[in-house]
């Protein structure tokens, strides 16, 4: 899946790596270290200062990252 698809709740993602190399070439945002890799699930939608964002269920947690810091592996249908 391409980074910036489209996603909804059900979806399953990844938590994009600073050190991938698919995303090298875009600028480099703050992502928790400890997410970093990580596969999850979107449980909802969000919005943070008006940027589109997910809340994830990751590492039995959920936690708000924004779309462009999700990679998406799977959609529901």
């Amino acid at each position: 899946m391409k980074l910036g698809e489209r996603m909804s709740p059900g979806d399953l993602v990844r938590v994009i790596h600073e050190d991938d190399q698919q995303f090298a070439d875009r600028a480099t945002s703050y992502v928790w270290h400890e997410f970093m890799g990580k596969f999850g699930i979107i449980v909802s939608m969000a919005k943070r200062l008006h940027i589109p964002a997910a809340r994830v269920l990751v590492k039995e947690e959920v936690v708000e990252f924004d779309l462009d810091e999700l990679e998406k592996l799977n959609e529901t249908r």
